[in-house]
């Protein structure tokens, strides 16, 4: 069959795969942003300006990182072997263009660099285009985009037994930092929705970690799953599974969160019960993997929708 695209449109789709631009999961913590501004704050035009500046700086940067995270698993072989070696129909190769052959090395890594110059600049002027930007939030945002392109690149905290908390931390981030931005602080209703919902996004990769186990230990990498091995790594999940869930019943009883906001998260625990049992216990981590995305969004939307209710 003749492929009808032309090599401007297949440049840009292979771009477009390297920096998984279509996974756009993380960009819904900011609905937790929007709803929890005061109302003072999201009625002024500039906020939406500084806002819109951060957002696109940050995914910016995190196209940089997903990039460098495919030409780390490139150089290494892995993506080779857990997307064309390994295939699945819920992880294919397709995605991988350095795998494919879709584009060069040196072309990933000029786009990867341009991701990180653009997106950097941009974040810096919604920083300062806010009302709030003291050195010390400067510095954060800067510290914390440094360490996030260097998950797999550079320092390789994702390979060296820091995996799971840079993913914490980076997804923290970009719920913190604008809000700070915008308001001038933190709230504790937003640090705890915050940290929520980087908690299901990490569980994301945990799961991926689990069908990766064999891969990723050969290449040495470090991170609970290559650490633990199956057997306790599936305690683990299963301890992980309920997390949440106790930690919300906590936060309810002490009356830091609304009690609407834990009835509304009700479907979210019950649908990681079964992410555990398909993905854990069944030996599907892919599934896992994919359920984990779904639960992310049902929790943001959940969350932003009980933040309006809350307020309203």
């Amino acid at each position: 069959m003749v492929d009808l695209l032309t090599p401007t449109t297949k440049s840009l789709r292979a771009y477009g795969h390297l920096a998984n631009v279509y996974f756009l999961d993380y960009n819904l913590g900011y609905l937790l942003v929007a709803t929890l501004l005061p109302t003072t704050v999201a009625r002024d035009g500039g906020t939406w300006l500084a806002l819109a500046l951060i957002v696109v700086g940050y995914f910016l940067i995190h196209s940089a990182v997903i990039a460098f995270d495919d030409i780390t698993g490139f150089r290494d072989g892995t993506d080779a072997k857990n997307y064309q070696d390994d295939p699945s129909a819920l992880r294919r190769a397709k995605w991988k263009p350095l795998v494919t052959g879709e584009l060069t090395l040196p072309r990933a890594l000029r786009f990867a660099w341009a991701c990180v110059g653009v997106g950097g600049a941009l974040l810096l002027a919604g920083l300062f285009v806010a009302p709030h930007h003291p050195p010390v939030l400067i510095a954060l945002a800067v510290l914390g985009a440094a360490v996030s392109v260097q998950y797999s690149y550079g320092m390789k905290f994702s390979h060296i037994g820091f995996q799971e908390a840079v993913l914490l931390l980076w997804t923290l981030e970009l719920v913190l930092i604008p809000f700070w931005a915008l308001t001038g602080g933190v709230t504790g209703r937003l640090v705890t929705e915050g940290a929520l919902f980087a908690f299901w996004l990490m569980m994301v990769s945990m799961y991926s970690n689990m069908r990766d186990m064999a891969t990723d230990r050969g290449a040495g990498r470090i991170n609970l799953a290559t650490l633990a091995g199956e057997r306790r790594y599936i305690g683990l999940l299963g301890v992980l599974a309920v997390a949440d869930l106790v930690v919300v019943a906590v936060l309810v009883a002490a009356g830091v969160l609304p009690v609407l906001l834990g009835v509304l998260l009700c479907p979210v625990f019950v649908a990681r019960l079964f992410q555990f049992r398909l993905g854990a216990l069944d030996r599907n981590p892919l599934l896992g993997r994919l359920l984990g995305r779904r639960l992310a969004w049902a929790g943001a939307i959940l969350l932003a929708l009980g933040n309006l209710a809350v307020s309203g």
